[in-house]
């Protein structure tokens, strides 16, 4: 027998995207009944959060994202486990030019004297989750969606807590989607994305440095691909930065499989000396890039946020950061608006979020999608192109401040 629930707004996805969404609803629109379902256990939330001594999977997570995270109270807790970041470097490796961001230039661009922070996941995870059990959501997981019903009043899903248990019916009068990257639920509803294959590879690891890093992040531009570095805690006494570093698919095979000391060896050729003397690196993950961005991010009682509405290129770090604003976005609409009654008055609401948000994401994902190519091209045209830019962001303080704007994640 299922057990026939309702709420107004139900969250499919607990992840980074879904919990977030589901916390500022809390905080926003407590008037909203909300219920987020999470296909795999939760973290346990009374557990004392535990990291590893050195290897480490990061989010760089931008000054306005920040500001988000403190309007919710969560600062203070995400503070101990943060590296901010208060320089960035971007340069074009073998060229004398480069560019230096400083959050002090621009004062809307800075939360608490910062251009941004870097997150530890195993971190982040814990602490979304345990705000989350101190407010009225109600949290189900396991749960598997199998099923899902648009009708008049809003959504019908069917879900499982496991294989043997009974099936759970819960109707909601606005779904959102937050199930990631190739979603089986956008699938089923029959949305479709728009999808580049870059034929690439991201290598991500932790690095130690024989020297601080001074809080200072590194966009570099290399003929091996762009790569990032950003500053991570200390651990142990050790220097730590996250690399992110993208590549030709057999290229990053071939760097993926190298010992670490050859792997080490290799990146501070590429990399250079800016960073210091790298002295070892953590296990390496490898990813297929893509860019994915959902034909459809609304309909009548339904909204889709996270990786399943864009999926970008990561040298930027601007994937979570966009989503942090859609989510924002979405619970601003939702606060001062209300969830109307009827579906129709609904999708008026989510047709004006969605023209709130066009520009921004129009801005953010042609951003990431184009600076990668321009800057691993060696066409002696495009080659002085991007030169052109990085002295221009030197030169011209209006361009920079602007620049410095979207690195620290603020309405574009």
């Amino acid at each position: 027998m299922s057990e026939h629930r309702h709420t107004d707004v139900a969250i499919v996805g607990g992840g980074m995207a879904g919990a977030s969404l589901a916390l500022m609803l809390a905080h926003y629109c407590p008037q909203l009944s909300v219920t987020m379902l999470e296909r795999r256990p939760l973290p346990d939330v009374a557990a004392s959060v535990q990291l590893p001594s050195f290897d480490t999977r990061a989010t760089a997570v931008a000054a306005g994202s920040l500001q988000i995270f403190d309007e919710l109270g969560l600062w203070p807790q995400l503070r101990d486990y943060a590296a901010p970041i208060e320089h960035i470097h971007v340069s074009d490796r073998g060229r004398a030019l480069g560019a230096r961001l400083d959050a002090r230039e621009q004062r809307r661009a800075s939360f608490a004297g910062v251009l941004g922070a870097v997150i530890e996941n195993a971190a982040l995870g814990p602490i979304l989750h345990g705000a989350l059990s101190r407010t009225g959501v109600r949290l189900q997981a396991p749960a598997q969606v199998e099923r899902v019903q648009m009708t008049d009043a809003g959504a019908r899903l069917r879900w499982r807590s496991d294989s043997d248990a009974a099936e759970q019916l819960l109707e909601a009068r606005l779904l959102v989607v937050a199930d990631g990257v190739d979603s089986p639920l956008c699938r089923q509803l029959g949305i479709e994305s728009e999808r580049i294959d870059y034929r690439q590879r991201a290598l991500v690891t932790t690095i130690g440095l024989e020297r601080d890093h001074r809080n200072r992040a590194y966009e570099r531009f290399t003929e091996a691909g762009p790569m990032a570095l950003l500053p991570l805690p200390k651990r142990d006494g050790l220097h730590r930065m996250a690399l992110v570093w993208t590549g030709a698919e057999r290229a990053a095979e071939a760097l993926a499989a190298l010992p670490q000391a050859d792997f080490v060896a290799r990146l501070q050729r590429t990399f250079g000396w800016r960073a210091g003397r790298f002295v070892r690196a953590g296990g390496l993950q490898d990813y297929p890039l893509s860019l994915s961005v959902a034909r459809e991010q609304w309909r009548r009682s339904l909204v889709l946020v996270g990786n399943c509405a864009h999926f970008l290129h990561p040298v930027a770090g601007q994937g979570f950061n966009l989503t942090m604003r859609d989510c924002y976005g979405l619970a601003q609409a939702l606060r001062e608006s209300g969830l109307a009654p009827d579906s129709t008055q609904q999708l008026g609401l989510l047709e004006a979020y969605g023209r709130g948000r066009q520009r921004d994401q129009q801005l953010t994902i042609g951003f990431s999608d184009r600076i990668p190519p321009l800057f691993a091209s060696g066409n002696p045209l495009l080659r002085g192109l991007r030169q052109a830019g990085l002295l221009g962001l030197m030169l011209a303080p209006p361009l920079r401040s602007g620049f410095v704007g979207q690195a620290a994640g603020f309405g574009l």
